[in-house]
Formats: C-alpha cells, sequence, structure tokens
C-alpha cells in the first residue's frame, strides 16, 4: 500500500515538473497600426499606434461625436505599453488603452479630457491595418 501511494506521488510529481518545464512561449504583443470604429450617425472614431522605443509608442486618437453637433476630440501621446494596457492621465482626464491582436477597447471613466461636448473616446476599436501608420497625419 505504501509503495502504491509512494509511486502515485512520484508519478504526479514528476507530471507537474514536466509540464512546468516546457511552457509555451507567447511574443510579446505589438499594437502598432490603425484602429477604427464607425457607427454612423452617432460618431467615429480613428486610433494610431507606432512604436518609437522598447514597450514605448506614439499614440494618436482622433474622435468625433454623434449628431447634430459632430463634435470632436484629439490628441497624440507618448505611452507606455504594459501587460497589453497603455494608460494616459492629465489632469482629470484618464484614457485606458486594453489591446488585443485584433482590436483596442478604450475606457474613458470621466468627461475631462477637453474633446468636444458630448464627445467620449470609449469603446471598441476594431484593428483596420498592421502597417506602421503616418503620424503626420493622426486623422
Amino acid at each position: 500500500m505504501i509503495k502504491s501511494v509512494i509511486s502515485i506521488v512520484l508519478f504526479f510529481g514528476s507530471i507537474c515538473f514536466l509540464t512546468s518545464s516546457f511552457q509555451i512561449q507567447h511574443a510579446p504583443l505589438n499594437p502598432t497600426g490603425t484602429y477604427e470604429y464607425d457607427k454612423g450617425d452617432n460618431g467615429n472614431g480613428i486610433i494610431k499606434v507606432k512604436n518609437i522605443g522598447k514597450d514605448k509608442f506614439k499614440v494618436s486618437i482622433f474622435v468625433v461625436g454623434g449628431g447634430p453637433s459632430h463634435n470632436m476630440g484629439e490628441f497624440m501621446e507618448d505611452l507606455k505599453l504594459k501587460n497589453g494596457v497603455m494608460i494616459y492621465k492629465s489632469g482629470e482626464c484618464e484614457l485606458k488603452f486594453i489591446f488585443s491582436e485584433k482590436a483596442v477597447k478604450v475606457v474613458q471613466p470621466g468627461w475631462d479630457c477637453g474633446f468636444g461636448m458630448g464627445v467620449m473616446a470609449d469603446g471598441y476599436y476594431k484593428k483596420t491595418s498592421s502597417k506602421v501608420p503616418d503620424m503626420e497625419d493622426p486623422y
């Protein structure tokens, strides 16, 4: 009986050791590219992301609110990527960019980001290109 218990413990111990020794390595996320959303008369937006250093990216965003005013908001900043997330903070404004391979989710908890009245950047932006974008023209 004791030999059986010892054999079982050794068997499962070696399986745990082997599985922990051969973990799959994932390539780091590269968010470089262009992301867009279009809600027709309810607004649209574009985000461009370009790598400028180790875990550092230039990010531009241009959003247009819905009708009838179609107010706008924009900015371009250098942000750090950590675990697939970039955070922009300035005064009361905070924008959190959560990247995946095919999209970016933008979370804007408040209104005070200097955008036009009623304009928010939050939402899901689908990746439309992985090419390095032209940052001279943020739109």
